[in-house]
Formats: structure tokens, sequence, C-alpha cells
């Protein structure tokens, strides 16, 4: 079982964090838009000449992906520089104009049920030359059922490529919970639908936080471990009572090691909003840290971009660039309350990214 440390100690080390962290730094501009709907941008350092890829998912040119099986898939991007980007498209080109038409899913939906409709969330981890993925997949749709909220099932799949662009995905989900099936009986109590997963190697071991449904707490974190083969049956095993979450509350959770502290940040609720006002815009981005990755503090929210309602699904890289160490947190702004239909847009219509100067040494996932 996972083990806890006392709150003492993590509110003395956050502090220490706070003081040796600097101020984030804001960019208007975005790394990628045009867009019908996407966002979970994933940036992995690889080296060569593109220095950086990326993996988003969601929907392109048009609503659901159009002429692509299921609905979300995941798409490709890379960079020299973090802010110019260009698009894995089809005819394997490579588009830099921010054509969603041209885009290309390297991840979609299957004939599985349990990845029959929405594949996203990647989490990307490069080790010996070859990327490993874990990502979110889900069943279609079933109606509203009691136990099951999103109205289907929610699983994290695996993946592994050599080079982020064709993937062999695992026989089976790394996470799913052993009664669900394509049709499954209502189940008040139950608790379920592992997604949005964050995966690092490290000491030998894969590592996996994730979010997950808790009647009472609504989405919160949980955590797992691999000691074998990424892909192997069976080979993620969660390590704490999921009654007992690692973060309460706590959804699309991203983890990152920064020396020897954890960040983990996420979009929870709670951001004060007007009355009245969309509940998406009181989930806003938030950190937390901790010094072991199963106890954590929670520190205060980031406050939206000037121009965006909500920032939402948060993805961390720690880099170096003029010779100072960065943490980048890329993130997707909410389309929000629009005055032609006055309406609330739920849908993500740009990835930007803010950094902070950072003293300590970052690792990858």
């Amino acid at each position: 079982m996972i083990k806890f440390l006392p709150i003492t100690i993590l509110l003395s080390l956050s502090c220490a964090v706070l003081a040796s962290e600097g101020q984030w730094q804001r960019d208007k501009g975005s790394r990628l838009t045009n867009f019908k709907n996407m966002y979970n941008p994933c940036v992995v350092e690889t080296g060569g000449d593109y220095r950086y890829r990326m993996w988003f998912f969601g929907w392109a040119a048009d609503h659901s992906n159009k002429n692509t099986p299921g609905s979300d898939a995941i798409f490709h991007a890379r960079s020299r520089d973090l802010r110019s980007w260009e698009v894995y498209s089809k005819a394997n080109t490579w588009d830099k104009a921010m054509n969603p038409k041209k885009w290309a899913p390297v991840l979609h939906a299957s004939n599985r049920w349990y990845e029959a409709w929405h594949v996203g969330d990647p989490s990307v981890v490069l080790r010996d030359g070859q990327y490993h993925m874990a990502y979110s997949a889900t069943s279609k749709h079933f109606g509203k059922r009691p136990g099951y909220p999103a109205t289907m099932v929610q699983c994290v799949m695996g993946a592994v490529s050599g080079d982020g662009i064709h993937w062999e995905k695992s026989q089976q989900p790394l996470l799913i919970r052993s009664e669900d099936t394509a049709d499954p009986k209502p189940e008040p109590g139950r608790i379920g639908d592992f997604h949005r997963p964050s995966l690092h190697r490290e000491n030998g071991k894969w590592r996996l936080w994730f979010d997950y449904w808790l009647p009472g707490k609504g989405v919160c974190m949980g955590y797992a471990e691999n000691k074998g083969n990424f892909m192997a049956r069976d080979g993620f095993k969660i390590t704490h009572d999921l009654r007992n979450p690692i973060i309460e509350n706590w959804p699309n959770p991203e983890v990152i090691r920064i020396g020897k502290m954890y960040h983990c940040f996420s979009d929870p609720p709670g951001y004060p909003v007007r009355l009245g006002e969309s509940h998406w815009k009181s989930r806003q981005l938030r950190e937390a840290v901790s010094v072991d990755g199963a106890s954590w503090k929670k520190l205060d929210f980031i406050p939206p971009d000037e121009d965006a309602d909500a920032c939402h699904v948060p993805q961390a890289l720690v880099t170096s660039i003029d010779g100072r160490k960065w943490l980048y947190l890329f993130y997707a702004t909410q389309v929000g309350y629009r005055k032609q239909d006055g309406k609330y847009h739920y849908q993500y219509d740009r990835i930007r990214a803010m950094r902070r100067q950072t003293a300590a040494p970052g690792r990858q996932r």
C-alpha cells in the first residue's frame, strides 16, 4: 500500500518550493488553433532537428472527426522551439498553416467495445528509443444509468511506437474495472471510470496517476504501478483503496517531477465565479506539490488568461532554453461565453503555454 507523509512536512516543503520558483510568464499567442475542439497537449523533448513532439486530441476540422472511427482521436505535432508547430497530416505531410482539414490522427477508436468511441488524453514517455503512451478510451454511450455518470465505460489503454506516428496498441486496457461491460447493469455505488493518465518511468517501474469516479466525492486522483512489461495484461496495480483517493476532486491530473519534488496540475472546480455564470468557469488550473507522489498539498488556483473564460486540461514539461531551466504548462482555452448567441460554449479553441523559471533539475515523465 502507498504510504502518506504528515501534512506538516508537506506544508514546509511547499513553502520552500514556492520560494525557489519564479512567477508564471504568459504568452497570449497560441501554439495550435483553428480547430473544432482540441486539448490535452502532451509535449516530450526528443532531441534532433525537431526537439519537441506533441500529442493532443479532440476534433480537428469537424464535429466528432467525420470519416474517422469513433469520435475523439489523437493527433501529433512537432516543433524546434516550442512556439511554431507543424501538425502531422494526410499523405505523410506536415501542416504549418494551422489547417485542420489536412490533419491526420495517429490513434483513433477501434472495434473493441472499451475503445469504440473516444480515444484521447495521451501521456507519452520516451524510453530507450521507443515511445510509450497511456491514453483514455471509452465505450459507446448507452444512456443514463446509475453508477455511470458519463453514460459510458471509461478505461486507460496503452500503446508503443518507434516514431510517434505509427502505434501498436495494448491487447487489453492498462486499467479498467473488471465488472464493466459494453452494456452494464446499473450500480449506484460503483467506483470506476479510470481515465486521464499521467505516465512516468522511475526507479525501474512504471508509475501512473489517473482520475476516476468516486460517488460522493466526484472525480478524484488515483495511482497505480507496473514493475514489469508496460503492455502486459494486469501489469498495472492500483496501490491504494480507491475509497481513499490520492487527491479528492482533482480531474485531469498531470504529474511532473522537478528535482526531489512532484508537482501535479489539474483543473478542479472551486474557482470563484459570479452567480449565474457557467460551472465551466469555476474550473481552472491549480497546482499541488508532493515529495513522494502520494501525499499532496494543494496550492492556489491559477487565474485564467485575460481573454479566456476558462483554462483546462494541463500538461507539463521541464526544459532548458538559453541556459535557463523552465517549467512549461501547456493547456487549452474554452471558447466560453459568446455575445452573438448568449450561450457558453465548452469547446476548446486554442492550445497555449505559460512558463516559470525553476532552479531544480527537471525529469521527463
